[in-house]
């Protein structure tokens, strides 16, 4: 099979398998999935074209998998091979730019970029990982229909402009980049018919979820608009600065390996002093997103969370490469492949440490144990099983993913405002409220169940429980709840 390809593409072939294996088994170590996949797969459950955060893709996939395989290793396999798709897409992209050794080096280096890693094992499969595959694959067929402009590099750039928007609304920052490089290098290209059918193509793989937001009053709106919300005039200022200084934490790894090796192969840094329309196309798709974000952390004060811009680094290894010129010897190509093995098995011991030793909730959620002590508790009052919880989603979702019998989670909206959920049904069998703090459990509940009646006394008691991290070592965690009785309607 591998007979008539060459040394190079074996080794990036090698070099894939085993980022794929390594970063899929680091979820092995978890008991529970991170919460933004258990927040995926119960808003994939409820079939609709968006949900409360983001258009469906990442839930649709998520809920599929999870209920075809019903294994937690099935997502994070998913999670990798999004992944592992997207360096893939790189690659190809990086060949109409660098020599082909250059190419594969310009993506294995990004083993330094601890997003194409951690990830998988942190936030498992989320709208973040499908924008990690579907933005490279926008850019590799903008970049051949602004070269070529052939019929099926423009039906492919809409159909993977769509998918991407299906994904996260984040695509549109891409767009943006693509359109001001267009705008200066390649204006004829808006005379173009075959521009037109891919604007087509993508705004009707997209129309099902606008039909959507447009019957549901532009839902997930309010969530961007509480993360960007500020009440301190010094969050002009920070929320800009922390942003950035994430990003260059984020490619740190990639530029240690690239300087490194340089210097080891023993080639001089040089800069390349003319950019050509090529380089600009690098520094605009790349640069135009980071910069339309920053400018909203300046204007909205708010928090621009510093992951919203780790999706866009996929050609830093591509720009390094170009930029600063290589001519790489056998022994440096070498050399780069082994000290991209050592990054990735240096943090590989790092995070898989961190998840090993923790013991943290977020990862070793005794959900059995939990839900099973409520749903006595629960039975003593009522007499009937729990089918609604609600509060914090680190404690709620689980038990709605993992629990037996199942019970529906109300998600952290105002129920009146939840399209899913029946009010007078939520009233009539009443709900178990989980919350980390005390405080907070007046606003879940009135969340939860506005009808209340005013003269209900809301106070919450504690639970306690204990998790047991993959050492054996115990810790005692407590949270605060409380049932909201049902009621005859």
């Amino acid at each position: 099979m591998l007979k008539n390809i060459s040394e190079e593409k074996k080794i990036f072939i090698i070099f894939l398998f085993a980022h794929f294996l390594i970063w899929s088994l680091i979820g092995t170590i978890r008991l529970v999935l991170p919460t933004d996949t258990l927040e995926g797969i119960w808003w994939g459950s409820l079939f609709s074209f968006g949900n409360p955060k983001h258009p469906p893709l990442a839930g649709w996939i998520s809920y599929f998998v999870y209920n075809t395989f019903k294994s937690d290793m099935s997502l994070y396999f998913v999670s990798q091979a999004f992944i592992v798709g997207g360096l893939i897409y790189t690659y190809k992209l990086a060949k109409f730019f660098l020599e082909p050794k250059q190419a594969m080096l310009s993506v294995v280096i990004l083993e330094g970029c601890w997003i194409y890693s951690y990830i998988t094992g942190y936030y498992g499969f989320n709208p973040d990982v499908v924008l990690l595959f579907t933005l490279p694959m926008v850019t590799y067929y903008f970049y051949r229909c602004m070269s070529y402009s052939k019929c099926y590099d423009w039906i492919m750039l809409g159909t993977s402009v769509g998918i991407s928007f299906m994904g996260k609304y984040q695509t549109v920052f891409l767009l943006l980049g693509m359109f001001i490089w267009a705008a200066i290098f390649n204006r004829k290209v808006f005379r173009n018919k075959l521009f037109y059918v891919s604007v087509i193509i993508a705004f009707i793989i997209f129309l099902p979820h606008l039909i959507w937001l447009i019957e549901n009053n532009f839902m997930p709106l309010s969530y961007y608009e509480a993360k960007l919300e500020t009440f301190e005039w010094f969050g002009h200022i920070l929320e800009p600065i922390s942003f950035i200084l994430m990003q260059i934490s984020l490619i740190a790894g990639v530029a240690f390996i690239f300087a490194l090796n340089k210097f080891i192969d023993k080639s001089k840094f040089h800069l390349t002093k003319n950019i050509d329309k090529r380089g600009w196309f690098l520094l605009i798709l790349t640069l135009t997103p980071l910069i339309a974000q920053v400018i909203m952390a300046v204007i909205s004060g708010g928090n621009v969370r510093p992951q919203w811009g780790f999706v866009y680094w996929y050609m830093t290894g591509i720009i390094l490469f170009y930029f600063l010129p290589w001519q790489i010897s056998d022994k440096g190509f070498s050399n780069t492949v082994k000290t991209s093995y050592i990054v990735m098995l240096i943090i590989f011991l790092a995070f898989g440490t961190m998840l090993t030793i923790e013991k943290s909730y977020r990862s070793r959620y005794p959900v059995a144990t939990v839900w099973n002590d409520f749903q006595q508790m629960w039975q003593k009052e009522f007499h009937s099983p729990i089918k609604y919880v609600s509060g914090l989603i680190d404690f709620s979702y689980p038990i709605t993913i993992y629990g037996n019998p199942k019970s529906i989670n109300l998600m952290d909206i105002p129920v009146e405002k939840n399209i899913w959920i029946d009010l007078k049904d939520v009233e009539k069998h009443g709900v178990l409220i989980l919350i980390k703090h005390e405080d907070e459990i007046e606003g879940f509940t009135k969340k939860a169940c506005p009808n209340l009646a005013p003269n209900t006394k809301i106070i919450p008691k504690e639970y306690k429980f204990t998790l047991t991290n993959a050492l054996g070592q115990s810790r005692e965690y407590h949270m605060y709840y409380f049932f909201i009785p049902p009621r005859k309607i």
